[in-house]
């Protein structure tokens, strides 16, 4: 079984939901997540308030290899994973699954240039020798939060062998989506169950969210080399004004297009506009499109 959350750099989820499209899984059970459930808010469309969408736990299965693929969006904390993950495990026992892997990124201080190095943790110490054999390196010390480590602990109380995978990605990536860490992921799964699936898609990913990451640590240098003559507060001010890189122009210039063909494009044009405090720049035109 393979199985992830949503975590740092959606690695986990982008790996796991990549492979199910590629194995092209069956979907054949779900949790009914209503009863750990309770919204937050309300969703108002053009005037109509309703409940947002109940997240998904659900399985899907694949034969030969036989995998099960289990993939979830929520996390709803306290007795409530609990439960959850006694349902996962119930099933995995039904089953008969023999081990479990899940997948989550390992933050450290490198570059996106840096290729994504793949390391284990296992809750059964027999596993190691198979594992450093697959040319992965065992996490030496450290912590993996949220159910994607938690997996782990709750597998070996059922007396099922369960592993995480785990992919570096760089600090400041956490918060945002890093396909280059899923690709890996993806990569060594299929060298553990013998699947070839080719990450051509996660790649191509991985490659058109290189100018922003360029961009962020363009932005991480300029602020530690003013952090040597000047105070946090006027690294900051500094960096925050720096002008829109040369992607984001061309990426505007190709949402005005879009926009001028089609208005309902507009709403995407105005946050892009707003994200780089570019919107007084181009207010008269933005404006125009709606005369």
């Amino acid at each position: 079984m393979f199985a992830a959350w949503t975590g740092a750099g959606n690695v986990g989820i982008l790996s796991i939901d990549y492979l199910r499209r590629k194995l092209n899984a069956h979907l054949f059970a779900q949790i009914d997540m209503s009863a750990f459930i309770t919204p937050d808010s309300i969703m108002v469309n053009s005037g109509v308030a309703s409940f947002p969408a109940a997240p998904q736990s659900v399985f899907y299965h694949h034969h030969n290899p036989d995998i099960v693929i289990f993939e979830s969006n929520a996390h709803v904390g306290g007795k409530n994973d609990i439960e959850i993950m006694k349902a996962i495990l119930g099933l995995a026992q039904r089953l008969e699954t023999p081990r479990i892997y899940t997948a989550a990124a390992l933050p450290l201080s490198m570059s996106y240039t840096d290729p994504s190095k793949m390391l284990f943790a296992a809750n059964n110490v027999s596993l190691i020798p198979e594992l450093m054999e697959q040319g992965l390196e065992p996490m030496t010390q450290g912590a993996i939060s949220g159910l994607n480590g938690l997996m782990l602990g709750f597998a070996a109380k059922s007396g099922i062998n369960a592993v995480c995978l785990l992919s570096t990605i760089p600090s400041y990536a956490g918060a945002l989506t890093y396909p280059k860490g899923a690709a890996s992921v993806v990569s060594t799964i299929g060298g553990l169950t013998g699947a070839h699936i080719c990450t051509d898609e996660l790649d191509a990913h991985a490659k058109s969210v290189e100018p922003m990451f360029d961009h962020i640590e363009g932005k991480i240098k300029d602020f530690y080399e003013c952090a040597d003559t000047q105070s946090t507060e006027e690294c900051v001010k500094k960096v925050d004004n720096q002008e829109a890189p040369k992607y984001v122009m061309e990426r505007i210039e190709k949402l005005f297009e879009s926009a001028a063909a089609d208005r309902a494009k507009a709403g995407e044009l105005k946050k892009e506009l707003d994200k780089w405090n570019l919107y007084e720049l181009y207010e008269n035109r933005f404006l125009d499109l709606f005369e």
